[in-house]
């Protein structure tokens, strides 16, 4: 049937750039958006039909709310905890220049704290939890409706927030969303994927919730009760992948490898949670074969070290890398956050896995109840025998877990936060206390987290770091709005993620590789912190030679993801004389501005 043109409405769904402590850096795609894009590109039952474009900001740098969406009917933010303030960022501009634009939140951030979110981003509607289901109907009711006509429609959407006579009112969802609403995620919508730009891995979603209940995670509340998604769905998602890979819309390796995140939260349910365990395992089988050009990588429990058979199928499937949930080696803590978990057992557990061939990846969260700085120096020595690689993140408060309303919040001065005062959400990163605790101020739990991370064998460090500093970068040149700004930020962009697409940087190039670049890196930091007005005043001459540069940075990078037969020396000098260059380019750019700003008699 023909469609007219005002029929089909424009949607902009957006993931805003992360302050850190996200897994952005290694370029895995938040499913959220993907599914929302489903949802509305199969909804036919409307006035409306809806084409859409996901932005990830962290992958195609900054939108402007102005410019970016002329012409946008409906705007979607979804934002992690320490992506907040630039969630509303971007919704009070898209209001301030486009007042007749359609603003919807949701995530874990603000679905636990509409009343925050309306206050700071001026949404006209939050949504509390998941939202395949209602969000199509959703945007009919909204544009079809003038706003001050919307609240007797509204008031019967389940499961949102929305504000009525200076109040705001939220609406009771009655079940939960079938996991499967949306079947295969909206990977095409995504801004900027080509083969020329493509993702560097994947991520397949199996089941939505969780069979236990720790205190620190949000997901309990996120996504309530254990929902797997029918088999066939299972396998349709795994085609689509390879089917995006052969399309070079996923890298892919020179063996044809390319790389998937399982994103649940527990792939592996425990022996305790037999029926959904035992369908995991069958399911597992069904894997082989349609799995075999993937490297696949999942979070687990240790515990899965005593499931010889569910652990070889997930090898067996090409689950090569386990990220397991070890926390603490102090039974005391493990206890507190409700942690179901015994060290003797864990340590045994991990044993078995290395023994296995697991890449195993440690996760640890430092700053628990019964912590002393001694006992987490302890568990950075015990930790790093026992697995390949660590992460680390201090104990932080989450939206809706019992720790936000029990812990006393600090503001960004380290001093207890005070009433209308805003949480500094950008240090919500783990790498600092935010909260008060008697044992270390904000200053030296950042000490602390340094003097651990230090003794780990870091996964997220090398590259995470590398990141943290080319985005902040990124971050600044955008703000100056300028061709040369625009032309370096997609070069490095590209050139960051070149290096997010490595699956196993470490074993690739060595410890002393990692610290090497890290400290070139951090060179080319100090240059590049105060220098986005010079950059954005250099004459073109200097902009297209910084821009070779970079690029040739990004060349040397991409090198990485196909390491065979490079030497980790000759490529970490290759990289260090790139970010030579550029540093010494800018300093140029530096002394030319300077000498144009500086007086003729001087």
């Amino acid at each position: 049937m023909a469609t007219t043109a005002s029929r089909i409405k424009r949607v902009v769904l957006v993931q805003p750039a992360s302050a850190g402590g996200n897994f952005e850096y290694m370029a895995i795609p938040r499913q959220g958006m993907l599914f929302l894009s489903t949802a509305l590109g199969q909804w036919e039952e409307g006035p409306f039909l809806y084409e859409r474009e996901i932005w990830f900001e962290d992958r195609s740098g900054l939108m402007d709310p102005d410019k970016d969406l002329e012409g946008v009917d409906v705007l979607l933010v979804t934002a992690l905890i320490n992506e907040a303030p630039r969630a509303y960022q971007i919704a009070r501009l898209a209001k301030l220049y486009h007042p007749d634009l359609v603003t919807i939140g949701g995530g874990p951030q603000m679905g636990p704290l509409p009343e925050e979110a309306f206050a700071m981003g001026n949404f006209d509607v939050i949504v509390q939890r998941e939202a395949e289901d209602i969000v199509a109907p959703l945007c009919d009711l909204m544009l079809t409706h003038p706003a001050n006509a919307r609240e007797m429609y509204l008031e019967k959407v389940p499961g949102i927030s929305y504000r009525k006579d200076g109040q705001v009112v939220h609406t009771r969802r009655q079940g939960l969303v079938d996991p499967a609403f949306a079947e295969l995620p909206d990977y095409r919508s995504i801004k900027d994927l080509t083969p020329d730009h493509p993702m560097p891995g994947g991520v397949i979603e199996t089941v939505r919730g969780c069979t236990e209940s720790c205190t620190y995670c949000q997901v309990i509340q996120q996504f309530l009760g254990y929902r797997l998604i029918p088999r066939e769905t299972e396998l349709k998602r795994l085609h689509h992948l390879q089917e995006l890979a052969d399309e070079g819309l996923l890298h892919t390796a020179r063996n044809g490898k390319f790389n998937v995140f399982i994103s649940d939260d527990l792939h592996t349910p425990p022996l305790r949670a037999v029926k959904f365990r035992n369908e995991r395992l069958e399911r597992l089988k069904n894997w082989k074969g349609h799995t075999d050009n993937m490297y696949m990588i999942c979070q687990a429990r240790a515990e899965i070290g005593q499931d010889p058979e569910l652990a070889t199928a997930l090898y067996e499937a090409n689950v090569k890398m386990l990220y397991l949930g070890v926390e603490s080696n102090n039974a005391e803590n493990l206890l507190a956050v409700n942690k179901r978990q015994e060290p003797g057992q864990m340590e045994k557990d991990l044993i078995t896995l290395n023994d296995m061939d697991f890449s195993v990846v440690a996760m640890t969260i430092i700053g628990l109840p019964f912590d002393k700085e001694e006992d987490i120096m302890n568990l950075a020595d015990w930790v790093t025998q026992y697995s390949r690689y660590q992460t680390a993140n201090l104990l932080t408060p989450l939206p809706a877990t019992s720790n936000w309303d029990s812990l006393q919040p600090l503001n960004e001065h380290g001093e207890l936060l005070q009433e209308g005062e805003m949480r500094p959400y950008h240090l919500y990163t783990g790498r600092q206390f935010v909260h008060y605790d008697k044992r270390w101020t904000m200053q030296e739990s950042r000490e602390l987290f340094d003097r651990y991370t230090a003794k780990l064998t870091s996964i997220d460090d090398l590259y995470g770091r590398i990141f943290r500093i080319l985005r902040s970068y990124r971050l600044r040149v955008a703000t100056a709005g300028n061709e040369l700004g625009d032309s370096i930020n997609a070069q490095i962009a590209q050139a960051t993620e070149n290096l997010k697409s490595w699956s196993d940087p470490v074993s690739i190039a060595g410890k002393e590789f990692g610290q090497n670049i890290s400290q070139r890196v951090d060179e080319l930091a100090d240059t590049l912190r105060s220098m986005s007005q010079p950059l954005a005043n250099a004459r073109r001459e200097l902009a297209d030679n910084i821009n070779t540069k970079v690029n040739e940075l990004a060349d040397a990078l991409k090198s990485m993801s196909d390491p065979v037969g490079v030497g980790s020396k000759d490529l970490a000098d290759n990289i260090s004389v790139r970010i030579t260059e550029i540093s010494e380019m800018v300093n140029n750019v530096v002394v030319e501005s300077s000498n144009r700003r500086r007086p003729a008699n001087e």
